[in-house]
């Protein structure tokens, strides 16, 4: 009895000294405060409420009005628009500038940035930091809307990013990464940038359900940015279309290419890129659906390119690809290639212009089909031939490769054509 005593007396000051040493290893962050900001409110400019914050405070802002200040946030805390406040750089550099970990930015609406032809400047700039939250604010008419260098795990995430290069031909992409690494780009709109998002020596992250319209170059432009996946995003009337450059263990799926038309655009252009997943993605109303020059053991399955100029332009360097089961439908040329065979499979795809059978009704044609034409072989080879577009010479063209299918080239065949459309 009394050795039970002694055990229970013993038993308060063990759980003291547990909840004290808890405490020196994780300090408690109850006494994060909130910082309020606004018109008749304890601090009337952000700058000042900043230098009051401890590390973990929030500062919320009020919003129905405007902050010509400059933000340098040195700490990590929590900077918070409510009704969305209007914070204007007045073209003094970079309008948010993060150089602490741990920081979230959120319903704010950004404006001015500075604008130059020799230095960079942001909407919002972050760099050598990590753990950044960018969230649901709309920035408008900044040089860069968004830039992160040297970063990881950081999130960019439901915000609104517009600008107007006709206006301003100073500018630069509306979400900017270089050097990055587990990034999150999601659900952002984006338009009339240069690059709507740019991606430099950015590895393992995840792009997802943006939408990017009406940029001077590309939607989508990345370089040396491996194993990073790209899925349900939307990329439409940028006058070069998506590019992916020097690059390898790439996912890009179930993302939208479409109304991407110029000279020299694409919905997908691809150069020098190895070890690719594309599937699921559609190719609508461009200009060429996909460009692929220099691939190198990708993987093009289930997508539909439909109604565009030339469905794919396979050209020199590109080898072991795999073009299977997708569907061509309505596209002026289907295929077009400047080089002979090199490994390339071509098989199972559905091709609008297959006019071939099925006699044992597996689902294959028992014909195969040769997707480029003599008349897009040598529009590859020399441009103006394609003043003849639709006129005698090509009907006659075609006529005579239905009646002597050899004069056709032969460099891709598709031996087992599919008789039905591939869902996508």
């Amino acid at each position: 009895m009394g050795k039970t005593q002694n055990i229970s007396l013993r038993i308060p000051p063990l759980i003291s000294l547990s909840f004290f040493l808890l405490t020196l290893l994780f300090p408690a962050r109850s006494s994060a405060r909130v910082l309020k900001v606004g018109k008749r409110l304890p601090f009337t400019t952000i700058n000042a409420a900043l230098k009051h914050a401890r590390p973990h405070d929030t500062i919320r802002i009020a919003g129905g009005a405007t902050y010509r200040e400059r933000l340098v946030i040195r700490k990590p805390l929590t900077l918070q628009g409510i009704n969305w406040p209007v914070i204007d750089g007045c073209y003094k550099g970079h309008v948010v500038e993060v150089r602490a970990s741990d920081v979230s930015v959120s319903g704010l609406k950004i404006t001015h940035s500075n604008r130059s032809s020799r230095l960079d400047y942001a909407g919002i700039f972050a760099e050598n930091v990590s753990n950044v939250s960018i969230t649901h604010n709309l920035l408008k008419d900044n040089m860069f809307s968004i830039m992160l260098q040297s970063t990881s795990h950081c999130a960019v995430e439901h915000n609104r990013v517009e600008s107007n290069i006709t206006q301003n031909p100073i500018m630069g992409s509306g979400i900017h990464c270089w050097k990055g690494y587990g990034l999150r780009i999601t659900d952002n709109t984006v338009g009339h940038h240069r690059d709507g998002i740019y991606l430099e020596f950015c590895e393992h992250s995840f792009i997802a359900r943006n939408t990017i319209s009406d940029c001077e170059r590309y939607g989508l432009h990345f370089m040396f940015s491996h194993y990073n996946t790209y899925m349900r995003n939307t990329f439409r009337r940028n006058r070069a279309g998506v590019a992916v450059m020097y690059t390898h263990n790439v996912t890009m799926l179930n993302n939208v290419f479409e109304d991407n038309q110029g000279t020299s655009s694409y919905g997908l252009l691809i150069k020098e890129l190895q070890y690719a997943r594309i599937q699921g993605n559609v190719f609508r109303r461009n200009t060429v659906g996909l460009m692929i020059d220099g691939g190198q053991d990708l993987l093009v399955k289930r997508n539909e390119v439909r109604d565009c100029g030339w469905g794919i332009r396979l050209v020199s360097g590109s080898s072991n690809d795999t073009i299977v089961r997708n569907n061509f439908i309505g596209n002026t040329f289907d295929m077009t290639t400047n080089k002979s065979y090199n490994g390339n499979i071509v098989e199972n795809n559905y091709w609008d212009k297959y006019d071939g059978y099925d006699l044992n009704h597996d689902g294959r044609g028992d014909v195969p089909y040769r997707p480029l034409s003599l008349f897009s072989s040598l529009a590859e080879q020399n441009s103006d031939v394609l003043l003849f577009f639709r006129s005698f010479l090509m009907n006659l063209l075609e006529q005579t490769e239905k009646i002597i299918p050899t004069v056709t080239p032969d460099t891709y065949q598709d031996h087992t054509p599919s008789m039905r459309r591939w869902a996508v």
